[in-house]
């Protein structure tokens, strides 16, 4: 599979809930396969899109009210006139149509259309989120598998030395002391690589759940491409300008409060009147030839002069509403701010945590190498805490890439970017210019 770049990754977006069950899971398992699965994989992309879909239907409702409705209406009955009973039958094919309403039914529709880039906006965050999910899921298998690595050699040393003890322990060598000490360290150490080795399957039995395949077997994952990532940070206010500018959360509680402006204004139309186009054709009455004859057309208007409060209670629920839409949006924009600062402090931490890992590969190769050159000279047999250090050293340095990976990718994701070098050149570039 072509290697794709790991930020633009978590944001493809692609059909097809049916996608995880058809195709088997390719050995080994990539960073590139698990991020192109569909985001309907997601329980929570589903209930979204499902949201989404409903806002639709009831827009439709909406829009049904006010179109050319047909119908007949028909009627079997009696009716005094004149002091005379008479036959009130009818049989007329009627047509409706509301003209005009002052905005009330406009309104609604922006609000609809606001509301519907909103649910939009929304659907990008979870499935965003989802990416995110799935990429720290998949880090976590990488992980686990170099843990068990080092827990394992720790556990051979322990019991290598433990050994030695007790073959001293018995040859009257070693006080019972030491050898309690030796026992205890051991069982420590031996939990370790226990919680390591169920970390192994716990961690891929995640990674397949979160991706559809709860039954799958997960054995061998690849290590991704981490080389194309940003090299360099902006200012903390940059990014903050990225995010309330294009954060999804965000804009989503944007196009909410602006939906809620127009269910305001709609709500303000109940007091204004009503003008409708209205027709019937075919037998209005029992005597169509002597009183209502064969068709009747009428343009009405309905004036409301009293509702007892209901317009003024609908108008004061939707500017509740309108007001609770606006904390909303101050709380998204909030937390946003809080989220972006602190990923970006620890991104700024990276190049310091980037320089301890370097100097613990450095001790550990230079370790190794002067356990080694001991051991050639016999005055040592030991390599094991040496091999430890070296595993240990190879851990940390995995760790810091992926952290780094997934710190920056939710960095883009926090900032709506699709690259955040290419982010970052549009800022330059707007710099200079000024």
């Amino acid at each position: 599979m072509k290697r794709l770049n790991i930020l633009s990754l978590v944001f493809l977006s692609v059909c097809g809930s049916s996608y995880a069950q058809q195709e088997p899971l390719p050995i080994p398992l990539t960073l590139e396969y698990v991020l192109e699965l569909p985001a309907t994989m997601s329980p929570e992309v589903m209930r979204q899109k499902a949201r989404l879909l409903q806002s639709q239907a009831q827009q439709f409702e909406v829009n049904a009210q006010d179109r050319v409705k047909f119908n007949l209406q028909a009627r079997l009955g009696k009716r005094e006139f004149l002091g005379e009973d008479q036959d009130y039958n009818m049989a007329a094919l009627h047509m409706g149509l509301p003209l005009y309403d002052f905005g009330r039914t406009a309104n609604q529709d922006q609000a609809w259309l606001y509301d519907t880039k909103a649910n939009q906006y929304q659907l990008e965050t979870i499935e965003k989120q989802y990416r995110l999910d799935l990429m720290q899921a998949f880090f976590n298998v990488l992980l686990a598998d170099l843990n068990y690595r080092v827990e394992n050699e720790a556990m051979a040393i322990a019991y290598v030395t433990l050994d030695k003890i007790q073959e001293n322990y018995e040859l009257g060598r070693e006080s019972d002391t030491t050898l309690y000490e030796a026992e205890e360290q051991y069982q420590k150490v031996f939990v370790k690589r226990q919680q390591a080795q169920a970390d192994l399957r716990r961690s891929r039995m995640l990674l397949a759940n979160a991706m559809g395949h709860s039954d799958a077997i997960i054995s061998r994952v690849s290590l991704p491409d981490l080389s194309k990532l940003p090299e360099n940070l902006l200012k903390v206010e940059d990014y903050l300008a990225l995010a309330m500018d294009n954060n999804p959360q965000i804009l989503a509680m944007k196009q909410a409060y602006e939906a809620s402006g127009y269910r305001v204004e709609s709500a303000r139309a109940g007091k204004r009147p009503e003008i409708r186009a209205d027709a019937w054709v075919g037998q209005l009455s029992s005597y169509p030839e002597q009183r209502e004859g064969h068709y009747h057309a009428e343009l009405s208007i309905k004036m409301p002069l009293y509702d007892g409060g209901l317009t003024k209670s609908r108008i004061d629920r939707e500017r509740a509403q309108q007001q609770e839409a606006q904390a909303n949006m101050y709380q998204a924009q909030q937390q946003v701010r809080d989220q972006v600062t602190n990923l970006y402090f620890q991104l700024s931490l990276l190049e310091v945590e980037k320089q301890a890992v370097q100097a613990g590969q450095t001790f550990a190769d230079y370790n190794i190498d002067y356990k080694r050159a001991i051991y050639e000279n016999e005055l040592q047999t030991d390599l094991g805490d040496a091999m430890v250090r070296i595993s240990q050293a190879q851990y940390d340095a995995l760790a810091f890439d992926l952290k780094r990976a997934l710190l920056w990718a939710k960095m883009q994701a926090l900032t709506g970017q699709d690259d955040l070098s290419q982010a970052k050149v549009v800022q330059q570039t707007g710099t200079d210019s000024e």
